[in-house]
């Protein structure tokens, strides 16, 4: 009796899964080639944690300011009016800023990914697939993602920061 075949299934070799190769093909570096490789990395991973803290300072910096400047013209029932119109300029100003500040950031995470991609890419077959179970893809949607909600928070506070300034004023 003949066995059906899968479509899939032929009775040549089976091919070999990326994301579970069968052995290790080690990477055809040499040893001091890859010792550089793996200086790279680690200095692209470091780069990579210092950008994404940094983004994540220039939101809580810009919050508390923020929030500093409205409490100082509640606290002094905005008296001054050419001081809340200079603070209020300030606000937007360092808004822009953050938003800026962050954007160079993302940017700057890119080029450090794009260094692990091509380091990576050189060594085993192993560490090829354990870096290829999470898609490309995602990554970017949630990096991207995040991008968007911190500016729409810089954003958002600024205006609702505007909308008080201008309640008072």
């Amino acid at each position: 009796m003949a066995k059906t075949l899968n479509p899939i299934d032929t009775e040549e070799e089976p091919r070999p899964d990326p994301l579970n190769p069968a052995e290790d093909m080690p990477s055809e570096l040499a040893e001091t080639t890859h010792a550089e490789f793996l200086a790279i990395y680690r200095d692209a991973s470091d780069n990579l944690r210092f950008a994404k803290t940094q983004q994540w300072r220039s939101v809580l910096y810009f919050s508390v300011g923020a929030t500093l400047v409205t409490g100082y013209g509640e606290w002094t029932h905005w008296q001054d009016k050419d001081l809340a119109r200079l603070l209020l300029f300030m606000v937007w100003v360092f808004s822009l800023a953050s938003a800026a500040v962050i954007v160079s950031l993302q940017w700057w995470q890119a080029a450090e990914n794009s260094k692990i991609a091509y380091v990576t890419s050189k060594w085993g077959t192993f560490s090829t697939a354990a870096r290829n179970r999470k898609s490309k893809l995602m990554s970017d949607i949630q990096r991207y993602g995040i991008l968007i909600a911190m500016i729409l928070y810089l954003e958002f506070a600024t205006i609702a920061v505007t909308r008080i300034f201008l309640l008072n004023i």
